[in-house]
């Protein structure tokens, strides 16, 4: 079969589950400090750029002393391999790269996903990976998308994105792709439904209408 649509998944949280890893140690920053960290905080700073990292630090000037110390910890658990695979999304992944050309984006420096992928044998020799870290913005901004619509030669209208997170859907919308979101890690709220292409409580929701769009282009 002719591979005549792009899915792109964002591995670090739907193979790798990095918002709970940083989610954890959140939590771990709230009792050691005893300050509190809001669910809209964590939604907004997890994978947001410099800039906007920033501007939340004003916002929240009791949380921003905390924001290196959270970066040096996120960055050790990972290198120290302390992360688990999705096994479930890891099945969904191998079934899609039958059917659809599948590009991988992180916020992650490269060679920090890749040996991730290497640690669980994940193949991406046959893909393209994408980091934020290649972009001049990264999300909620769009700049990833459209760098892998440039690196593909196709409309970024026509590329589906998966995510599940707040600026990632922003950032698909931004970009002018179908962003699917995923319901990993908290519900969708009334700004990521205004963000969202689709959005999905159940990952086998999802998963039929992965499947159903490329049924509609045979």
């Amino acid at each position: 079969m002719t591979l005549e649509k792009t899915l792109i998944i964002t591995l670090d949280d739907f193979i790798f589950d990095l918002y709970k890893v940083k989610n954890t140690i959140w939590d771990e920053i709230e009792t050691k400090y005893e300050v509190e960290v809001t669910e809209h905080f964590r939604m907004a700073y997890y994978d947001a750029h410099l800039e906007k990292r920033e501007k939340l630090g004003r916002e929240y000037p009791k949380i921003a002393p905390y924001f290196n110390e959270v970066e040096q910890l996120f960055n050790q658990t990972i290198d120290n391999a302390q992360v688990q695979i999705n096994s479930e999304h890891f099945e969904l992944l191998i079934q899609w790269s039958n059917v659809y050309q599948l590009i991988y984006c992180t916020n992650l420096k490269i060679e920090r996903i890749k040996k991730l992928l290497d640690l669980f044998n994940i193949d991406y020799l046959n893909t393209h990976i994408v980091s934020s870290k290649q972009v001049l913005n990264s999300k909620p901004e769009g700049d990833i998308y459209l760098k892998v619509a440039r690196l593909l030669n196709i409309k970024a209208n026509t590329l589906t994105v998966i995510d599940s997170t707040l600026n990632g859907i922003q950032a698909s919308y931004l970009a002018n792709t179908k962003g699917l979101f995923l319901a990993q890690f908290h519900e969708a709220n009334a700004t990521i439904k205004k963000f969202a292409y689709a959005h999905f409580k159940h990952t086998q929701d999802l998963n039929n209408y992965v499947l159903n769009l490329i049924n509609q282009s045979e």
